[in-house]
């Protein structure tokens, strides 16, 4: 059961993820940490190279046979990743900080978990007729909707008290 979400939540991101506002031959940047560059469209594919959150990338459109897989050069290094690894904007450091009051940096955000993308109406649509993944993918969606409601002042202030022993 636990495989089966983990394989809809997966596949949710990837029909949730934005198409990317850049040409051919334009830059994007890695949002998940080690990200692996394959030598070909295939999951199990041997990795050319592995990127971490921030790191750009010259984006040569999706792979014309398996399009969650994109084109991409870093430096020498040719290949393809996931769409869902790409982002049209550079990560950074996050509002939330750490016990010490230091903000917390992309590639410590992106490892911890957290970073994890929104589910669309495309979620609900693959999960229709499943009463525990529709139940799942509303859940996100309704989290994700809230956390967009909520000022990041306002959450880092939050954070703050919470980490610093102020109370409930």
């Amino acid at each position: 059961m636990t495989r089966r979400l983990t394989h809809f939540a997966l596949g949710g991101v990837l029909l949730a993820a934005p198409a990317l506002a850049v040409k051919p031959g334009g830059t994007l940047y890695i949002k998940s940490k080690d990200t692996k560059v394959l030598d070909k469209a295939d999951a199990k594919a041997k990795a050319v190279t592995t990127l971490q959150p921030g790191a750009e990338v010259v984006w040569n459109g999706a792979d014309e046979t398996n399009k969650q897989f994109h084109k991409v050069e870093s430096g020498k290094f040719k290949g393809y990743t996931l769409q869902a690894n790409l982002s049209p904007s550079k990560p950074a450091a996050e509002n939330l900080a750490k016990d010490n009051g230091a903000p917390i940096d992309a590639k410590a955000f992106a490892s911890s978990g957290a970073a994890t993308k929104a589910l669309s109406g495309g979620a609900l649509k693959t999960a229709s007729g499943n009463p525990s993944q529709e139940e799942l993918a509303r859940a996100l969606i309704s989290v994700e909707a809230t956390a967009k409601a909520v000022d990041p002042k306002d959450a880092t202030a939050f954070v703050q008290k919470r980490t610093q022993g102020g109370g409930k």
